[in-house]
């Protein structure tokens, strides 16, 4: 969080009221009627000491999305293609079932105008939620799976590709249905051997890290 003025302690119960208070008005509200007023009032608190803390609306908003998002686990089913799968669903849950729907596209166009405030929403919402997606390739490029000259970092802006789409701009979320036949997609154009890896993701979970 943005360090409070010198010479005042931070209260740890303000912050959490503030930053609960500001999940709910974005929950009830959206961006759009996101004011720091309204924030202040339901936390119990008032707008200077809330402008103390979080000096501008949009790093407050920031803050308020990072608690309640998670760094997906990296899934490990002995199978690239069950993998992707998940990473891409795990992307999903992140940034379309955890954050309230309809702020992250008008809060980044709202950070476009700062350079600092776009690097902290990327570095805070976004890379962390990335970081399954990505081990998972590089350990499938590792085993062999996908050809030695993928680059991970452009397979991983493929694979979560539709899931900002839905984030910014709306539509059905990339559930383990839709996630499927992208990945496949993707798979088709990368892997050393794509059929074999359709034949180890039908095995039963026990008997895929032989393959």
């Amino acid at each position: 969080m943005t360090p409070a003025a010198a010479g005042r302690p931070r209260d740890p119960a303000i912050d959490a009221a503030v930053v609960a208070a500001t999940l709910d008005v974005l929950r009830e509200h959206g961006y759009a009627g996101f004011s720091l007023e309204a924030v202040a009032a339901r936390a119990g608190t008032t707008k200077p000491s809330v402008r103390r803390r979080w000096p501008t609306r949009q790093s407050l908003v920031i803050d308020a999305l990072a608690s309640v998002l998670v760094t997906p686990p990296v899934p490990d089913n002995g199978c690239t293609r069950c993998d992707l799968t998940q990473s891409v669903g795990l992307l999903a849950e992140a940034l379309l079932d955890r954050l309230p729907a309809g702020v992250l596209a008008p809060l980044v166009a709202d950070c476009a105008h700062d350079a600092a405030l776009h690097q902290r929403l990327i570095d805070v919402l976004v890379r962390p939620s990335r970081h399954a997606a990505a081990v998972a390739v590089r350990r499938a490029v590792d085993r062999g799976d996908l050809r030695a000259g993928v680059d991970p970092e452009l397979l991983v802006d493929l694979l979560a590709s539709v899931v900002y789409q839905r984030a910014l701009f709306g539509g059905p979320a990339a559930d383990r249905a839709g996630a499927r036949p992208l990945v496949d997609l993707l798979l088709q154009g990368v892997a050393v051997d794509f059929g074999h890896l359709v034949r180890v993701s039908e095995l039963p979970a026990h008997a895929r890290h032989r393959h």
